[in-house]
């Protein structure tokens, strides 16, 4: 089966329907933001280059957490290129939360295991939630560098406003509303074509995850520099 050959009955429902609408998006962002995409095309090479060099690593366990977080970013780029600019949002938190676990991890290695037992107990559960704050590991990041911790902070905070949380820029980003009509009309968008929101996401994909990326030059800074990658972290942040 190749992709030009869908499975019996794809097509003849709404989900499959949006899922190749989507697809469409998809090839039109490929096509029409060649910059953008160039820039995070180049950024998941050098994830992978990154990944490929943790064999042996101290920090091995850190090194799930870089998996993790580029995992999120691929979705998050999935979402973007289609036009899916709230739920984007949402995966890129998820790409930054997990490069700052697995930074605050990489500095506090006692604390792995109270991580990895949240669900043997109600009180677990309590510990983990008590220590492991997002803004404690936004604190901890902008002791290691101060630069990238407030870029973190900022980055974090869009992702909360624009969708990953239901907060009210989140809504209006893809809400029409036409006032002309009886009754008022209410319009919301799944998969956004060209548009303000859809370049801000684009742009946003790879801030988020170029500075992911920085977080874990901070653990693995050495083996970064030896691969080549903390070069490339700071070409692929021009313009940015």
């Amino acid at each position: 089966m190749t992709p030009s050959q869908p499975p019996a009955n794809w097509g003849n429902d709404e989900i499959s329907t949006f899922l190749d609408v989507a697809r469409n998006n998809e090839y039109a962002t490929f096509a029409n933001y060649q910059g953008e995409i160039r820039r995070l095309i180049d950024l998941d090479a050098w994830c992978r280059k990154a990944i490929d060099g943790l064999n042996h690593s101290i920090d091995w366990f850190a090194g799930f957490f870089l998996l993790r977080a580029h995992s999120n970013l691929l979705a998050a780029c999935r979402m973007t290129w289609s036009g899916q600019i709230p739920e984007c949002y949402a995966m890129l938190r998820s790409c930054l939360e997990n490069a700052l676990y697995g930074l605050y991890l990489a500095r506090n290695p006692t604390s792995r295991e109270t991580w990895l037992r949240r669900h043997d107990s109600d009180e677990h559960r309590r510990k983990v939630k008590d220590e492991f704050k997002i803004r404690t590991m936004l604190e901890l990041a902008k002791s290691i560098d101060t630069k990238e911790g407030n870029v973190a902070e900022l980055l974090y905070d869009r992702t909360i406003d624009y969708g990953a949380h239901p907060n009210e820029q989140a809504l209006m980003q893809v809400l029409q509303i036409n006032d002309k009509a009886e009754p008022v009309e209410f319009k919301m968008i799944y998969l956004e074509g060209d548009s303000i929101q859809l370049r801000l996401a684009l742009k946003t994909t790879a801030q988020v995850g170029v500075c992911s990326l920085s977080l874990f030059r901070s653990i693995y800074k050495e083996r970064f520099d030896i691969l080549g990658v903390t070069g490339a972290i700071d070409h692929i942040k021009n313009g940015l």
